[in-house]
């Protein structure tokens, strides 16, 4: 009979397809009360104040040179003319508030700025070249806040020497100049011009309060930091080529509510950071920019680790070896990271990371933009909740691909590629133990859940596909999962229910750890185990009794079940699965339907006490041919 096509989602999980462009936010997504919300424009904001305004004075690049004071450098003949600053060999201090216009070279030198902290200081850079070999090239003690404009076409570099360590002498506790822009006021930049930064000793541009940048373009060599900004970092636009010891960027105030962030709304950015790529102590929101960050090496430094599932003892051994480890080698190497909130709103964002390459201790919100991540350890991950709703996330290399306490997939592209664990939900309180599961243990804790609800997923996983300590809900989407290819893992696994009321579920991967929808389910799902084992690359359909495709889709490793589901089939309906040239019937006899050669083995990727497979040491013994013993539902 000739076969005619009903739905057309062939989905090959070979090939991960990047969305182009970004895609916007579903208005009206919810969000966790205590995490991020959505505004009207469909964006996702904090729930907490942070200042994430640019101001008009930020913005300002126009000055009247009649009215500005010229400073002209050079070695021993600095000269100015004008009122506010003075000359001390080639050391220049702006004593007052005002605008500066100021050009020249400094082979040994400093522009210190010293006014009152109720005024304001504008420096405007037009080719400006200084060095210093004691301390910072411009060093603001005291202002209430000080704007650096990048004259247009200018060309501005600033170099410390290696070994410098000024102190500021005038506080109570002496501290450290730590940048070759060292500023204890409220510091932004603006301008069309460019600045060149060699930071020899420590961080490239460092301010106490507040650093805003922009426009301009940044160009910085720096053996700590590139840009350090203790109550916040706020960047609008420009340029920025960061090459760095430590961080890129970052801010660390972790004292003060609505302080510690960096927002960035726009710009270019290319960061090699020895450590973290862009870090903050609370909030870090991306809503635009195009970036392209390398986190310690990338992910060919990753700490090497061994795919779980497969033995407990072998897991907790090789977990001890990967803590000493970390022990060892305790620098942070993450692309974005935020110890409170993580939310993206838009952006093309491209990260090669030797550990996570998008992390936080707290939320994570991806509304928008379009990410591609290479990563040593986690594509995603958050210690709290995991929000995807409108991201393109194509997650090419990882270890584990997303992984959160508990996951809420409602709109986006997502591709996945773990040499370990697709998604991940885990973390929390166990309501059976506070221990991890041990053999013949099955905890869930109900802390843990898996939404899936709308979007594109797609899995191709060496452990299991989707992994839930608790529960796994899915109610819309299109999710395709394939592997894991060994019995230690599944497609599925679930230590709570799992329950299918809508949406899409094509998956291929091993039968030994299978875990299949709980007959509360209000959708039709199948699982369907073979004795043969069938190669990568094979085309997996399924057509209704007219010859219609219900379900297509090709599988990117060796698998020995399939597991489906759609809201196309009905209870007392037979289907036809075909497997390259081979047919299956599949009847289906209850919303829950178990077909073929399984194992007998309980879901959850832990085997209960007393199971007819189980031998008496612990080991599963292997179903006789044709077994045809059903899987346990989840309760």
């Amino acid at each position: 009979m000739k076969k005619k096509t009903k739905i057309t989602p062939f989905l090959s999980l070979a090939v991960l397809v990047m969305l182009a462009g970004c895609q916007s936010t579903a208005s009206g997504t919810s969000q966790s009360a205590d995490s991020a919300t959505a505004t009207e424009s469909g964006t996702v904001e904090s729930t907490v104040d942070y200042d994430l305004e640019f101001s008009s004075d930020d913005l300002e690049v126009g000055y009247d040179e009649a009215d500005s004071t010229t400073i002209q450098l050079a070695d021993n003949q600095n000269t100015s003319s004008g009122e506010g600053a003075t000359v001390d060999g080639n050391v220049v201090t702006i004593t007052t508030g005002g605008t500066y216009l100021i050009s020249g070279t400094l082979s040994d030198g400093q522009i210190k700025v010293t006014a009152p902290n109720t005024e304001e200081v504008h420096l405007i850079f037009d080719g400006v070249d200084i060095t210093s070999s004691t301390s910072a090239p411009l060093l603001i003690e005291e202002a209430d806040k000080v704007f650096v404009t990048l004259a247009e076409g200018s060309e501005n570099t600033l170099t410390d020497k290696a070994g410098s360590t000024a102190t500021l002498d005038t506080d109570a506790d002496a501290t450290s100049i730590d940048g070759t822009i060292f500023s204890k006021a409220d510091l932004a930049f603006n301008g069309s011009g460019s600045l060149t930064i060699h930071a020899n000793t420590n961080h490239g541009i460092v301010s106490k309060d507040e650093l805003i940048v922009v426009s301009g373009t940044y160009n910085i060599t720096a053996a700590g930091q590139g840009l350090s900004g203790k109550d916040a970092v706020k960047i609008k636009d420009g340029t920025f080529t960061l090459e760095t010891g430590t961080d890129s960027i970052q801010s660390d105030n972790a004292d003060e509510e609505g302080k510690g962030f960096v927002y960035i709304a726009g710009g270019n950015f290319t960061i090699d950071a020895e450590q973290d790529g862009i870090q903050a102590e609370t909030l870090l929101q991306i809503d635009g920019g195009t970036f392209d960050i390398t986190a310690g090496g990338g992910s060919a430094n990753a700490v090497a680790k061994t795919q779980e599932g497969m033995d407990f003892f072998a897991q907790a051994a090789d977990e001890e070896e990967n803590a000493d480890s970390d022990e060892i080698s305790s620098n942070s190497t993450k692309g974005l990271k935020a110890a409170g909130e993580l939310i993206i709103n838009d952006g093309t964002i491209a990260i090669d990371a030797a550990d996570d390459t998008v992390h936080t201790d707290g939320n994570l919100t991806l509304a928008g933009g379009s990410l591609t991540l290479i990563a040593g350890d986690d594509g995603l991950h958050a210690d709290n909740d995991l929000q995807l709703s409108g991201s393109s996330v194509a997650i090419t290399e990882s270890y584990e691909g997303i992984e959160g306490k508990a996951i809420t997939i409602s709109n986006g592209e997502i591709n996945v590629v773990a040499s370990d664990d697709g998604v991940n939900v885990s973390g929390g309180t166990s309501t059976t133990t506070e221990q991890a599961a041990g053999p013949g243990e099955s905890g869930s804790n109900s802390e843990n859940t898996l939404v899936i609800s709308g979007g594109t997923l797609t899995v191709n996983s060496s452990g299991d596909g989707l992994d839930s300590n608790g529960t796994i809900e899915i109610s819309g989407g299109v999710t395709t999962v394939s592997g894991p290819e060994n019995d230690g893992n599944g497609t599925i696994d679930s230590n709570g229910e799992a329950v299918i009321t809508g949406g899409t579920l094509m998956a291929a991967g091993s039968s030994g750890m299978a875990v299949t929808f709980a007959d509360s389910s209000s959708q039709v799902s199948v699982f369907y185990g073979f004795e043969t084992t069938y190669e990568a690359g094979s085309k997996i359909e399924l057509s209704d009794a007219d010859g219609t495709v219900l379900l297509s889709w090709t599988a990117d490793k060796s698998f020995t079940s399939v597991q489906f589901s759609s809201a196309d089939l009905a209870v007392d309906e037979t289907y036809t699965l075909s497997i390259n040239d081979e047919i299956f019937e599949v009847p289906i006899e209850s919303v829950s339907t178990t077909v073929g050669t399984t194992t007998g083995q309980m879901g959850g990727g832990m085997q209960q006490p007393g199971d007819k497979n189980m031998q008496p040491n612990g080991d599963m013994q292997k179903p006789s041919e044709g077994d045809t013993g059903s899987i346990p539902t989840m309760p």
